[in-house]
């Protein structure tokens, strides 16, 4: 740090005019307070962390397939409707003319498929737990790396102030 600091220190003398030999800048000596940090912090950011974000996608995703497949075991039905105007003669747009039809245009289900419907269902739950694991995984590994950096500040501002460099502070780590 005394070498970079006296680069630096070099480099504003060029920069004012002066020989290096010549300028001097007065150390100051103030001690660094490590940033307090509130309790629910670490877990609030961790939402925010992209591989953790589109775990929960992938989740979400996984969990949307389950409906898709359960939906599969009912049976799909189509409505459908039709009108227009039919006449040999006379006014073609007299309500006497018109004709109209609503209803089901097509309903169907399988009777027997081998149990691949059923199937289906329980994949897609499965995917779903292997989405629930993956997701399990970074979020862990988020969590230890706050951890780990907690530890680490918190171990550094005691070296602090066992050194008589910092005050007196209370614990930083977040619960």
């Amino acid at each position: 740090m005394g070498r970079d600091r006296q680069r630096t220190e070099h480099a504003i003398a060029v920069l004012v005019g002066q020989a290096p030999a010549t300028f001097s800048i007065a150390v100051r000596r103030r001690p660094i307070v490590p940033p307090a940090l509130p309790a629910g912090l670490p877990s609030t950011l961790l939402e925010r962390r992209s591989e953790i974000a589109a775990a929960e996608r992938r989740m979400a995703e996984a969990n949307a397939r389950i409906g898709v497949a359960r939906a599969a075991l009912f049976p799909a039905v189509t409505l459908g409707a039709s009108g227009g105007f039919e006449a040999s003669g006379g006014n073609p747009l007299s309500a006497s003319n018109g004709f109209w039809a609503l209803g089901p245009a097509a309903a169907v289900l399988s009777i027997f498929d081998g149990g691949r419907r059923r199937a289906g269902v329980r994949i897609a739950r499965a995917e779903y737990d292997e989405a629930v694991a993956d997701y399990r995984q970074p979020v862990l590994t988020a969590f230890r790396e706050v951890e780990d950096n907690l530890a680490a500040s918190h171990l550094l501002a005691t070296q602090g102030v066992i050194s008589g460099r910092l005050p007196r502070r209370r614990n930083m780590r977040a619960t």
